[in-house]
């Protein structure tokens, strides 16, 4: 396996305007699937209520499965992801509901391109029956003004899910898909930390690796018996974005923090 995954995103590197765009439009192509906000001319996980990519793979095969992650840098930092049973503290049975607040995590609401949020809604209700879970849907679209990202927040307050159920549905092992011609899609999935109100966190990303650059499409979700949620980032095509891509790395922290204001004890 070693051989085959792919050089890994440098985080520090900027691209140049409109290199997200062609970086995105690849994953979408290579993949053939609509990864939510990351294909359409504007612009890639856990899925709908859970986002994006998630219904197609998730964090590089070399983090996958290790209860821990290997940052950009090549550094093990386990504290990045976790493990599901290193997630948190027990949520004691507490019973959550999902809203959307105008500012989360330090994060304002914005309004992304209009045909990337069109093709975001429509795996959104794709994956919501892939998940097989309903009830009343919340959604918000925050604005990372600091790494030039859209955060695609959605999710569903019901009742009756099954964490461990939905979790494993999002779970695949790695994947590697060379088409022959230098460019190479690694899908894959591995356990967060959900945070301190518990449940079961699954981070998915897809890793496109071309000639011309690599980037990664990342989302994280959370299950609880009443909540499912997913937080998707993307970089944004105006040429503010600090990165090519988005690895659980980058957005296993953000989804604890979103979630810790988004998610309320019912009343």
């Amino acid at each position: 396996m070693a051989s085959s995954v792919p050089k890994r995103v440098r985080a520090s590197s900027a691209p140049r305007p409109g290199q997200s765009t062609v970086a995105l439009a690849v994953v979408c192509t290579l993949l053939g699937l609509p990864l939510v906000s990351a294909c359409g001319p504007s612009t890639g996980s856990a899925n709908g209520p859970v986002v994006s990519a998630a219904q197609s793979g998730a964090a590089d095969p070399a983090t996958a499965g290790s209860g821990g992650t290997t940052t950009q840098g090549g550094a093990t930092d386990p504290a990045a992801i976790g493990s599901a049973s290193g997630g948190g503290a027990s949520d004691g049975g507490t019973s959550w509901v999902l809203g959307a607040p105008q500012v989360a995590a330090g994060y304002p609401q914005g309004r992304p391109p209009a045909d990337m949020v069109q093709r975001f809604n429509t795996d959104t209700r794709q994956n919501a029956a892939r998940l097989g879970v309903s009830g009343t849907p919340v959604h918000a679209y925050y604005d990372d003004r600091a790494d030039g990202a859209w955060i695609f927040y959605t999710g569903v307050t019901g009742s009756g899910f099954d964490p461990d159920r939905l979790h494993d549905i999002l779970y695949q092992l790695p994947a590697v898909n060379d088409d022959g011609a230098g460019d190479r899609t690694t899908t894959s999935a591995i356990d967060a930390k959900p945070g301190p109100h518990g449940g079961r966190a699954i981070c998915n990303t897809v890793l496109v690796r071309t000639d011309m650059l690599t980037t990664a499409v990342s989302t994280c979700s959370w299950f609880t018996p009443t909540t499912a949620a997913g937080i998707t980032l993307v970089s944004k095509a105006d040429g503010t974005s600090t990165k090519l891509g988005f690895t659980a790395v980058d957005v296993a922290p953000i989804m604890r923090a979103i979630r810790a204001e988004v998610e309320i004890p019912r009343q």
